[in-house]
């Protein structure tokens, strides 16, 4: 017979202590992770699927860590863009210096957006990249016929060509960056020359009883580029736009002020539930008018400037170089030359050509 030498109070203490010794090694299990087995078993055990309450896998516990510690140590403003397609875009990432065609995509306000409105499917930074290799090239080969010309006459005016090569970079780099607006200054201008005769046609449309809608869509075609701009209205019609608003987006985006003046009128009459026909004839009869004032005002022009052409592109030139050439017969101030004939024949050019681009630039964007 043995005797039980440990009383109840014994045991009850000593089941909890083993209670709670399992408890802290269920605890420090998963605490651990999954313990590495080493050695080779036919009867390995499976890891278990879920790890207590969580439901969260070796597996993916690992993976939350490793994305978690990479987060940590990412920057707060890093950029979630590769640095490649932020240089495009004229950016660059956190913490890296701009380079120089960085800085001048950066001073340009809206160049992404006036690059799509002029229909240049590049990016700002291969944009002004393309520039700039244009006018490296085209500066250089001036630079050398400049120097080889200038070397010819003395050797040291070689050194002037070089000097000027600067300042033709700036100027044709310049150029080339603002093509863009030139090129949206361009379609302004083919508006302007057909817009008068597809606002004539509107009204008539108008007046015959057809319907806006059905007018507009009879004059975007057959006058070019006003055509065009008349189009951009009735897609966006077409698309769900109501006309008023439709005419307000493209006038607003337009480079034509009489296209502009027209959809206005319209846009403001169909809101105000005034005649539309009326307003838009008013406005074809006013620019009319402008267009006259503004033709005679070019013909007192041409007068003033042919005078000045005859005086001192034919007469001065011809005159001049015959007086020189019988003054050096008796007075041997200098000699008349091949080189002096040159210099005489470029000046001349150099004239003639600033005559050209005044009598251009002069002329009515309406004329063509």
């Amino acid at each position: 017979m043995q005797v039980d030498l440990m009383g109840d109070g014994d045991k009850q203490q000593g089941s909890s202590q083993a209670t709670a010794a399992t408890q802290k090694a269920d605890q420090a299990t998963q605490n651990a992770g999954p313990v590495k087995k080493r050695g080779f078993s036919l009867f390995r055990r499976k890891p278990k699927q879920a790890y207590g309450k969580t439901g969260i896998t070796p597996l993916n516990a690992t993976l939350q860590k490793q994305t978690a510690i990479q987060q940590a140590a990412m920057p707060k403003n890093a950029s979630a863009k590769p640095p490649a397609q932020l240089k495009k875009q004229g950016k660059m990432p956190p913490g890296k210096r701009p380079g120089y065609i960085e800085k001048i995509v950066n001073k340009q306000k809206d160049y992404e957006l006036l690059l799509k409105e002029a229909g240049i499917k590049k990016s700002p930074y291969d944009f002004v990249k393309g520039t700039m290799i244009k006018a490296i090239v085209l500066t250089a080969v001036i630079a050398f016929a400049i120097a080889f010309i200038l070397y010819y006459v003395r050797p040291v005016f070689a050194v002037f060509g070089l000097v000027l090569s600067i300042a033709f970079y700036q100027m044709l780099f310049n150029n080339f960056l603002n093509y863009p607006k030139a090129r949206l200054g361009q379609n302004g201008k083919l508006v302007e020359r057909d817009i008068l005769f597809a606002g004539r046609d509107l009204v008539i449309s108008l007046r015959s009883g057809m319907p806006l809608f059905n007018a507009m869509s009879a004059v975007s075609t057959g006058y070019g580029a006003a055509s065009r701009e008349f189009g951009k209205v009735i897609e966006l019609v077409q698309l769900g736009m109501p006309i008023e608003q439709a005419m307000d987006e493209v006038s607003s985006k337009s480079r034509s002020k009489t296209f502009k003046r027209i959809m206005l009128q319209a846009s403001v009459s169909i809101k105000s539930g005034a005649e539309v026909t009326d307003a838009i004839q008013s406005v074809v009869e006013e620019v009319n008018q402008e267009r006259v004032i503004e033709l005679r005002r070019y013909g007192q022009r041409l007068n003033a400037l042919a005078m000045f052409y005859m005086l001192f592109g034919v007469i001065f030139p011809s005159m001049g170089l015959a007086v020189a050439t019988i003054l050096t017969t008796f007075i041997s101030i200098f000699t008349i030359n091949f080189t002096v004939l040159l210099a005489a024949l470029a000046g001349i050019a150099f004239m003639q050509i600033i005559f050209l681009n005044i009598m251009r630039t002069s002329r009515p964007v309406f004329a063509g």
